[in-house]
C-alpha cells in the first residue's frame, strides 16, 4: 500500500497531506466549536498544554527520526548508483590496455550491461521486482573475457588485474543497489506516525479560544507541518519509487561518452 502511495504522482499526494488533512482538521475544530461550546473559554488549557507539550516532544523527535531515516537511505542508494557507473566506467577505460579483440569485446560487454541496468532494471526496481537475471549474466561473460585474455606485457597484466578487481567490485554494488528495492520506513513506524499525529493534532483541537479564527490558524498550521514532513517521508520512503526517485543518469552518462548500442526493447 506505501510502495503505491509513493507511486502516485507527486502533486496528488502533496494535495492530499498539505491541503486536504488541514482542512478536515479545520473542519473537525470547527464541529468541535459547536458541538462543546463551553470549551471555548479555556479552563482546560492547562492541563491540555502540559499534555500537548509532552506528546509533541515525543512526536516531532519520532517524525525528524522518520524523515531522516528515509532521506538518508534514498542519498545512500543515489551514492552507490553513481559508485556502480564510475566502476563501470574503470572496467571500459582498464580495457584500453588490452588486446584489440579483448578490448572490443570488454567494451561491448560494459555497454550492454549499462543498457540492460537503464532498460530492464530501473523500470522492474520501481515495481519492487528483482534485478534481470540479463544484467547478471553479463557479469560471466566479462569474467570469461578478462580470464581468457593473452598477455603480452606486464603493464596488461596490472590491467586485467585492474579489470578483475573492480568487476568484483561492480557485482557488490549491483547487489547493493538492488537491496534498497525493498528497503522503506516499516510499517510499525508508519502506524506509530499516523496515531501519534492524531494524537497531537487531537489535543491541539482541545484548546479553548474565543478567537474562533486564530483557533483555525493554529490547528490548521500544525496539521500542515505534520503533512510537509509526512508527505517527504512518503516521496522517499522506497528510493527507486515514484517520480521523486533515484534515476539512471550516470549510466546514460556511460552510454553518452562511451557510445550507446541499440537500446534494449525489454522483450525475450
Amino acid at each position: 500500500m506505501l510502495r503505491s502511495i509513493s507511486a502516485l504522482p507527486p502533486w496528488l499526494t502533496g494535495v492530499v497531506m498539505v491541503v486536504v488533512l488541514p482542512a478536515i482538521v479545520v473542519l473537525v475544530q470547527w464541529g468541535i466549536r459547536r458541538r462543546w461550546p463551553a470549551l471555548t473559554r479555556g479552563e482546560q488549557n492547562d492541563v491540555v498544554g502540559f499534555v500537548i507539550a509532552v506528546v509533541g516532544v515525543i512526536y516531532a523527535v519520532l517524525l525528524a527520526f522518520v524523515v531522516i531515516v528515509a532521506w538518508e537511505n534514498f542519498d545512500e542508494a543515489e551514492q552507490i548508483v553513481g559508485q556502480e557507473a564510475s566502476t563501470l566506467r574503470g572496467i571500459y577505460r582498464d580495457s584500453l590496455a588490452l588486446p584489440p579483440e579483448a578490448q572490443a569485446e570488454v567494451q561491448d560487454l560494459v555497454l550492454q550491461y549499462a543498457t540492460e541496468v537503464t532498460t530492464r532494471e530501473w523500470p522492474s526496481m520501481a515495481l519492487a521486482e528483482p534485478g534481470d537475471p540479463r544484467t547478471g549474466l553479463i557479469f560471466d561473460d566479462l569474467t570469461r573475457a578478462l580470464s581468457s585474455v593473452e598477455v603480452e606485457t606486464p603493464a596488461q597484466q596490472e590491467f586485467v588485474g585492474a579489470a578483475a578487481d573492480r568487476l568484483s567490485e561492480l557485482v557488490s554494488l549491483r547487489s547493493q543497489r538492488l537491496d534498497f528495492v525493498e528497503i522503506g520506513i516499516p510499517g510499525v513506524l508508519w502506524l506509530a506516525l499516523i496515531i501519534g499525529g492524531i494524537v497531537t493534532i487531537g489535543f491541539a483541537l482541545l484548546f479553548g479560544l474565543e478567537n474562533a479564527v486564530l483557533q483555525f490558524v493554529m490547528v490548521g498550521s500544525l496539521a500542515v507541518l505534520v503533512g510537509v514532513l509526512l508527505f517527504v517521508a512518503l516521496m522517499v520512503n522506497y528510493p527507486f519509487t515514484g517520480d521523486v526517485a533515484v534515476q539512471p543518469d550516470s549510466f546514460l552518462r556511460v552510454l553518452d561518452d562511451f557510445g550507446e548500442p541499440l537500446p534494449s526493447d525489454g522483450g525475450d
